[in-house]
């Protein structure tokens, strides 16, 4: 990853201070205040990395910041972002060259790995999980030839964060007495199926879903993927008969795996293949 990423800092947001005195009435309003400044604290960080991402960008000697009321087409004004999110939207006019000249821009961004881009065409790129506390993140520029010897720039940073994962997210390795691991590769109709009974292999599994960052719906609703080579689905069989059964399914897309605890869809969470290795490993994949 680039070099922004790999200097986060992963910062820990200190809930609060110290329990108020018996009878004081002003406990729910300390628990009130620590969650806002929570909230504010995610915000803050969240708007620093789209700043950073749309200041990683090299535009071309004699761009300069422009303020239109109205983007020009094929752009359209951004629809409103859900809440949890935060966009820093900049645009620059800049003397027209050949696209070689362009590649620049992009070079220190995540998006340099896209290659060059010219006049008319935009580059995106999604960010799983960038850093601690924050869910995704995403960068688009695109070019648009305002003139002969004009260029319009138009970069979009977004970074979103989600409310903290709820007790039934975070699977209790204690609370079940098997795991069942299914297998499909792809383009094969039989699936590789095993049941484990390991309290470590239970305790290991259990621990990647629970250190699991959540993937935001629409993110994923709109990544296009290729078939990866293996889905697996993993099901968490409780000891007492009354406790949750929890399904963890890594799809086709590979992108993040889904959740259902009692049948009940959770947050999907990013795969950073971690799951999937730990998985294909214990049925002894080749």
């Amino acid at each position: 990853m680039r070099a922004w990423l790999a200097a986060a800092v992963a910062a820990v947001l200190l809930a609060g201070c110290g329990s108020p005195p018996a009878g004081s009435g002003t406990g729910r309003a300390s628990a009130s205040a620590s969650v806002s400044v929570s909230a504010a604290g995610l915000r803050a960080r969240a708007l620093a990395l789209a700043w950073r991402l749309v200041n990683e960008l090299s535009p071309p000697p004699g761009t300069r910041p422009v303020h239109l009321k109205k983007l020009p087409p094929p752009l359209t004004e951004p629809l409103p972002l859900p809440p949890g999110w935060v966009r820093i939207e900049q645009t620059l006019v800049g003397p027209a060259e050949p696209g070689a000249a362009w590649a620049g821009l992009l070079a220190r961004s995540p998006l340099g790995q896209t290659g060059g881009i010219s006049p008319g065409v935009s580059a995106g790129m999604f960010i799983p999980a960038p850093e601690p506390g924050i869910d995704v993140a995403k960068i688009t520029v695109t070019l648009i030839q305002l003139s002969g010897k004009t260029i319009l720039i138009v970069a979009d940073a977004e970074a979103a964060w989600l409310p903290a994962r709820t007790a039934a997210e975070h699977p209790d390795p204690a609370s079940f007495r098997s795991v069942t691991i299914s297998a499909r590769r792809y383009g094969e109709m039989r699936d590789v199926t095993r049941t484990f009974t390991a309290r470590d292999v239970i305790a290991r599994l259990t621990s990647i879903i629970n250190k699991g960052t959540p993937a935001p719906r629409e993110v994923l609703i709109g990544m296009h993927c290729a078939p990866v080579s293996t889905v697996f689905t993993l099901r968490f069989t409780p000891e007492n008969p009354r406790g949750p059964v929890v399904v963890v399914t890594i799809g086709p897309c590979g992108h993040a795996y889904g959740i259902t605890v009692n049948g009940k869809e959770q947050s999907s969470l990013w795969n950073n293949g971690g799951l999937s290795t730990t998985a294909g490993g214990l049925l002894e994949l080749r």
